[in-house]
């Protein structure tokens, strides 16, 4: 209780608390006193200046993304072994992750319950292979032109064959430059940048402080915008509920699968990841938890990892988690820990095989559950992108995307609290390399008092 009265005390909490709750209201109102349905034109006037907002933050990802790695890594060689623990842990999440979805999916059987059902399909999207997309992964990890990577993303095309018999594996090969930035590419440029830096020593000095000072300038823009946050969410929420035909309808039609994948995200968000932070630490995980409302409150009103970057990182300097460990995991946890995105698209990827009645082996279901999981590295923390991912894996295993057009009909939900869940792994993540890095850099000082003893002596 005196948690929640101190982040009442919070203006900008209460604020956005607001926003959402009255978006949602005037959505429903919207909704249910018009007379006529809403245009998409209407709709779009609704949502313009949430649209503004989110513009805005699409802008500011690129710098702060950057400035934020390159000045966190510059010192990365001194500051211990945080990148491999880093790895080690966001390896650990994503498998538990993957074990959380198959045993969910597999045990509820959503699709088979909805299977018998009337289920509206739309039409299909182009085709690729598995392999392509696990490709398509590391080259855009290592982009041909960093400035290309800014605009664009790689992506491999097959060329429909004219003689339908051709296997899809001997379809002709090309590939696209699709809109949007390539954030996994910059990520990796930033962190080989930031070491290189750090390595150069003196001389690098200048490049440490024109990174330290854009990263800082950078948040206090971020911040600003974060105070437009009430109200983009009123207008974003509103619109996506008018949006939605008959909202009634698809949660009745889907009402086992949002069952499915809320219970994966709160097993993940409030047992899994606080039982990996408690074996790590032996310490309490809900005393982070409790403290990260104003990112929360962000997440739910934004849909955006990236937009909660500056506020997750405030947060986290509030409990006492190091300045150097927070700039460097939030950001890059926001592009490649997407454990909320992974287990959806998991689920989501079984629900719609079972829909249809494929009857895959387990260790079939295991690659697609792998596959969806990398798929999601390098997504850009923006919102609803989700489902453009999961039409990739689902036509990578041959499996028919029609029914995708019922998740993408509450996506803008959920991916609402699958950010939640994101920032939530990435806090207890700085959280457990905050521990370790304390506990090594405590013993190294032993050892090096030791060693001025003995040389003394």
């Amino acid at each position: 209780m005196n948690t929640f009265k101190k982040i009442l005390k919070q203006k900008l909490i209460l604020r956005t608390i607001i926003g959402v709750c009255a978006g949602i209201l005037l959505g429903f109102v919207l909704k249910s006193f018009t007379l006529q349905p809403w245009s998409k034109r209407d709709i779009m006037y609704l949502k313009f200046p949430g649209e503004l907002f989110m513009r805005l933050v699409n802008c500011l990802i690129l710098p702060l993304i950057t400035s934020s790695i390159v000045s966190a890594t510059c010192n990365l060689k001194k500051s211990g072994h945080i990148g491999t623990m880093a790895l080690y842990y966001y390896i650990t999440t994503t498998l538990l992750g993957i074990i959380l979805s198959i045993t969910l999916v597999q045990t509820i059987r959503p699709g088979d319950l909805l299977k018998n059902k009337n289920i509206i399909s739309q039409n299909a999207t182009r085709s690729f292979i598995t392999m392509d997309t696990i490709l398509d992964l590391f080259r855009n990890f290592i982009p041909e032109n960093i400035v290309s990577a800014c605009l664009f993303q790689y992506q491999t095309v097959l060329e429909k064959s004219k003689n339908e018999s051709v296997p899809i594996d001997e379809w002709e090969i090309n590939h696209i430059n699709i809109a949007g930035t390539n954030v996994l590419g910059l990520v990796a440029f930033s962190l080989i940048l930031g070491l290189a830096i750090g390595d150069i020593g003196v001389k690098g000095e200048p490049l440490i402080n024109f990174f330290q000072s854009l990263s800082d300038a950078m948040m206090k823009i971020m911040n600003w915008t974060i105070m437009l946050v009430p109200i983009s969410a009123l207008f974003l929420i509103s619109a996506k509920i008018l949006e939605v035909e008959d909202f009634n309808n698809v949660i009745k039609q889907l009402g086992i699968y949002i069952l499915t994948v809320f219970s994966g995200l709160l097993i993940q968000g409030l047992i899994l990841l606080p039982l990996l932070y408690f074996i790590c630490t032996r310490q309490s995980p809900y005393k982070i938890i409790v403290k990260l409302g104003p990112a929360f409150v962000t997440a739910f009103g934004t849909s955006s990892s990236t937009a909660t970057v500056p506020i997750t990182i405030s947060c986290l300097k509030h409990i006492g988690i190091p300045s150097k460990i927070s700039r460097f995991i939030v950001p890059i946890g926001a592009t490649i820990n997407m454990d909320g995105i992974a287990l959806y698209e998991s689920i989501g990827a079984i629900f719609i095989i079972q829909l249809h009645g494929f009857q895959f082996s387990l260790f079939k279901i295991v690659i697609i559950c792998i596959t969806c999981t990398l798929s999601c590295i390098g997504a850009a923390g923006l919102p609803s992108g989700g489902y453009v991912m999961l039409i990739m894996v689902l036509n990578s295993v041959g499996v028919p995307v029609e029914d995708v057009s019922l998740i993408i009909a509450i996506d803008w939900f959920v991916d609402r609290f699958r950010t939640t869940l994101n920032i939530v792994a990435d806090a207890l993540g700085a959280g457990i390399i905050t521990h370790y890095y304390k506990k090594n850099t405590m013993q190294t000082s032993i050892q090096e008092e030791e060693i001025e003893l003995d040389t003394s002596t």
